[in-house]
C-alpha cells in the first residue's frame, strides 16, 4: 500500500471506485473530485491509497468553518471516504483517514467533522456523536396556515443579502454550525435543474413585509420512492425565519400543498421541534443522528473556546488514536496549559470531550453512564460551567 496526494490522472479511476463504494455512476464519481461541480473540493488535500499499482481507495479534507463561541474557527470536513470493494479489509480507508487527521494538525486545524457511514469504524479513530436532528413526515393537513402567508414570493437575485444575513444569524446561534461560504450560496441557487430523475423541481422562496426579506425557505418536489403511490414530497432543507410572522407565514407555505397528494419532509434542530406549536401533536417524527466530531489538537480546539471558568480545571484526556493529544490540560483563566496546574481534576476520553465541546451531551449524562470520571463534585460541576449543552445543528444543505 502506498499513500499519496492526488493527480489529475486519479479522476477517472477514482471515479469508478466512489461509484462502486456509494452507487451511482462513474461519471458522478468524477464529478464529486471536479473543483468546478464540488466547490468545496481542494484537490491538494485529496488523499489516495495505491494496491497493485493503482487507485484503490480516496477520502478527503474539505476546508470549511464552523460557528463557535461568537467566531467562525477552521473545521476539516471529512468526506468521500471509499474503497474499492475488491480491496476493503486492507486498512486502506483507516490509512487514509491517519493521513487526513494529521495533515490537518500540520496546517493548524484543530477539529474535524464528517457523517458517517458507520459510526464503529470513525470511533475507532477518535470521532463521537455529535448531534443529531428531528425529522419530520407530515401531512400539509398537520401544519397550521396563516394569512401572512400572502406575503411570501418566489425568490430574486436581489435577496441574497438579506437571505444570507438570516442564514448567518441563525448558525451563529448552533454551535458548530457550518458557515456557508459565498461559493456554496451560488452553487445552491444556480442549480434548479432536477439532479436526477427522482427530482422534480428546486425552488426558493422568501417572505417581505414593508419591503424587507424576513424569512426564506428552499425546497425541492421529490417522487415518493415506494412504487405504486401517487404521493410526492415536497421537501423542504432549509427554512430561515428572522421573525415570528415569517415563520408562521413559511409554515403556512407548506400547509397550503394537496394533502391528499403530498407529504412534507422537513428536518429541525432538537432545540427547536415543531411538532409542540401544531394543532395536535401526534405526527410522524424522528431522532436521526447527525455529525461526528474529533478533536484533532486538543490544546488547540480548547483555545478556541471563549466562556467564563469559575476556576481553573484539569482535564486528564486519553487519546488511543492520536497519542500526541493524550496528556493532562489546565482551563481556566481565558487560556489553556498543557499539564495539571489546579487541584480540580477529570478524567475522560477524547470522544466524550468531543460531546461536551459540542454541546451534545452535558457533564452529568456523561458522568451517569461512568464515561467521565471526576475528582469531586465541585470538579464535575466546573465541567459542566466550562462545558454548557447547546445545541449543535449543521443545515441540511451544508452537511457532506
Amino acid at each position: 500500500m502506498r499513500i499519496r496526494g492526488y493527480e489529475k490522472d486519479d479522476q477517472a479511476a477514482l471515479g469508478r471506485v466512489i461509484s462502486l463504494a456509494f452507487g451511482g455512476t462513474d461519471a458522478g464519481g468524477e464529478r464529486y473530485l471536479d473543483p468546478g461541480h464540488n466547490r468545496r473540493l481542494d484537490p491538494d488535500l485529496v488523499y489516495v491509497a495505491e494496491e497493485d499499482g493503482a487507485p484503490r481507495a480516496t477520502a478527503a479534507e474539505l476546508p470549511m468553518q464552523v460557528h463557535l463561541d461568537g467566531r467562525a474557527v477552521p473545521m476539516g470536513g471529512v468526506s468521500g471516504v471509499a474503497t474499492h470493494p475488491a480491496y476493503r479489509r486492507r486498512r486502506l480507508a483507516r490509512s487514509l483517514l491517519e493521513r487526513v487527521l494529521y495533515g490537518m494538525r500540520e496546517r493548524g486545524v484543530h477539529i474535524s467533522m464528517l457523517a458517517p457511514f458507520s459510526h464503529s469504524f470513525y470511533r475507532a479513530s477518535g470521532y463521537e456523536l455529535a448531534g443529531e436532528a428531528i425529522a419530520y413526515d407530515l401531512s400539509p393537513a398537520d401544519l397550521p396556515t396563516s394569512p401572512e402567508q400572502s406575503h411570501v414570493r418566489a425568490h430574486r437575485e436581489a435577496d441574497l443579502p438579506a437571505m444570507k444575513h438570516m442564514l448567518e444569524m441563525e448558525a451563529a446561534s448552533h454551535r458548530l454550525c457550518i458557515r456557508r461560504g459565498e461559493s456554496r450560496w451560488h452553487e445552491i441557487l444556480e442549480n434548479p435543474a432536477p439532479v436526477d430523475e427522482d427530482d422534480e423541481a428546486k425552488e426558493s422562496a422568501v417572505y417581505e413585509r414593508d419591503g424587507a426579506v424576513e424569512g426564506y425557505l428552499l425546497y425541492r418536489h421529490r417522487k415518493r420512492a415506494d412504487s405504486g403511490e401517487r404521493t410526492r414530497i415536497l421537501e423542504i432543507p432549509e427554512l430561515v425565519a428572522g421573525t415570528q410572522r415569517a415563520r408562521e407565514a413559511l409554515i403556512s407555505f407548506m400547509a397550503a400543498y394537496d394533502p391528499l397528494e403530498w407529504r412534507v419532509r422537513y428536518q429541525t434542530p432538537p432545540g427547536e421541534p415543531l411538532h409542540p406549536f401544531l394543532q395536535s401533536s401526534y405526527v410522524r417524527a424522528t431522532i436521526e443522528p447527525e455529525k461526528m466530531l474529533r478533536l484533532v489538537d486538543v490544546e488547540g480546539a480548547l483555545s478556541y473556546l471563549s466562556r467564563p471558568v469559575p476556576e481553573p480545571l484539569v482535564l486528564e484526556v486519553t487519546d488511543d488514536a492520536i497519542p500526541e493529544n493524550a496528556g493532562a490540560y489546565t482551563v481556566g483563566e481565558g487560556n489553556v496549559l498543557r499539564g495539571a496546574a489546579a487541584p480540580e481534576r477529570v478524567a475522560l476520553d477524547v470522544r466524550q470531550l468531543a460531546q461536551l465541546y459540542a454541546g451534545y451531551l452535558s457533564a452529568q449524562q456523561l458522568h451517569r453512564r461512568g464515561l467521565v470520571t471526576p475528582g469531586s463534585g465541585h470538579a464535575l460541576d466546573l465541567l459542566d460551567a466550562i462545558f454548557p449543552p447547546a445545541d449543535p445543528w449543521v443545515f441540511p444543505l451544508d452537511r457532506f
